[in-house]
């Protein structure tokens, strides 16, 4: 019977320290390991149902501490200026998420197969850490805030990737995402986009409602699809 913890799983880049979540079954070996990087939220609710799933097939996740010294905002007030840090500091972001994949190999051993999973600006952190040559199995964004690459990034990802996103999603429009599948094809890298269409950003977040006039809204049959797409990538490179 699976028996599921919780533990901080510390890491540092530069100055900052930061406070991963690591969760795991206890009785057995994960078969593969996931870097989960949350929405604005950080180690929320929504972070842990995201990482539910994954736990139920084997995976240990590790929710990244997206802010340092383990912060998680709660107000929504908070939102816009923790985003903009985010935007305004995307190198920081990706040396961040290294360190926090280098914590993860530490922990479980270099031989099983890691995982970044990124949700609305936690996305554009898995993809910016992909432009650094980063040697994972695979690079997942679900709803994600995503950016085409910064003029001194490198467009070449060497993990695979897959892209879910609404076609309705006004934080990361269709012109934006067209922008990024050019960029991606013309770097020769191997990428999956699925649409959902009628969908907007947050679709996998039930906080966010359901009114289709919203700028966030909550699509249950898209985050339901979203949740098995992102299964069967991992089960299908985790080899």
């Amino acid at each position: 019977m699976a028996q599921f913890s919780e533990m901080p799983l510390p890491y540092t880049d530069g100055e900052t320290q930061y406070i991963g979540l690591l969760m795991r079954d206890e009785t057995r070996a994960p078969t593969a390991l996931v870097v989960l990087l949350p929405d604005w939220r950080g180690q929320s609710t929504l972070a842990r149902d995201h990482a539910a799933p994954l736990l139920e097939q084997g995976c240990a996740v590790v929710i990244a501490d997206l802010y340092g010294e383990g912060f998680s905002p709660s107000d929504p007030a908070q939102v816009g200026p923790m985003i903009k840090r985010l935007l305004d500091h995307r190198h920081e972001g990706a040396a961040a998420l290294r360190a926090c994949v280098e914590a993860v190999r530490r922990q479980f051993g270099p031989d099983r197969p890691i995982f970044c999973l990124g949700y609305s600006a936690g996305g554009m952190i898995a993809l910016d850490y992909g432009r650094t040559g980063a040697d994972v199995a695979g690079i997942i964004v679900c709803s994600g805030l995503i950016k085409t690459a910064a003029p001194d990034m490198s467009t070449r990802i060497k993990a695979p990737v897959l892209l879910l996103q609404g076609t309705q999603d006004m934080v990361s429009p269709m012109n934006v995402i067209l922008a990024l599948s050019e960029e991606m094809d013309d770097a020769g890298n191997d990428f999956r986009l699925s649409l959902y269409g009628q969908t907007h950003h947050a679709f996998d977040n039930p906080e966010a409602g359901t009114d289709p006039t919203a700028r966030l809204v909550y699509s249950p049959t898209a985050a339901a699809e979203a949740r098995q797409a992102i299964l069967t990538f991992i089960a299908a490179h985790r080899a």
